[in-house]
């Protein structure tokens, strides 16, 4: 649903002001409630709330709870999310602790996701992993991969971790 990207800014309060093209989106298609967390890369995640709830939903039901792996996620997700209300001017307001670890302040870029994603990422962190990560011929093969595999609809490409012997497929 979000695509593309826009800039923007951390004021001094520590709030992000969403991108009107992102914001007329979510408030449309969602409302105001958002989960924003950070979780790999030091950038912020923001998830309409309902798109979260579907996560938290297949996590309670996946029978992979007690899994470390999973607590270990869990425990990362919990540590950096707050669960916000955007407000009517398109702020949000972003917890100190997410902050200081995504580095939100000053210039930052605004990454939409068809995925219902908005990725937020401090603007010099992100021009550093361009340079350190381009984008490879390799994954482009992987993507065009799942858009053709879908397109013939015979589903996507097997996900890492699927198959037999990968330890990373729930039991039946």
């Amino acid at each position: 649903m979000f695509r593309g990207s826009a800039d923007a800014k951390i004021d001094d309060k520590g709030r992000l002001k969403i991108p009107s093209k992102f914001r007329e989106l979510l408030f449309e298609h969602f409302g105001p409630k958002v989960f924003v967390t950070s979780f790999g890369h030091p950038s912020m995640r923001v998830y309409p709330l309902a798109e979260w709830l579907n996560w938290e939903e297949v996590l309670r039901k996946s029978g992979w709870g007690d899994d470390p792996r999973v607590q270990q996620f869990l425990r990362t997700v919990d540590l950096y999310g707050d669960e916000q209300d955007v407000d009517s001017q398109g702020r949000l307001l972003i917890h100190p602790r997410l902050r200081k670890h995504a580095r939100m302040e000053g210039d930052v870029v605004v990454l939409g996701h068809p995925t219902n994603l908005l990725e937020v990422w401090n603007e010099e962190v992100l021009d550093q992993l361009q340079a350190k990560e381009p984008l490879t011929d390799e994954t482009i093969r992987f993507v065009s991969g799942i858009l053709r595999e879908a397109r013939n609809g015979n589903g996507g490409p097997p996900r890492p971790g699927d198959g037999s012997g990968s330890g990373g497929v729930p039991p039946a």
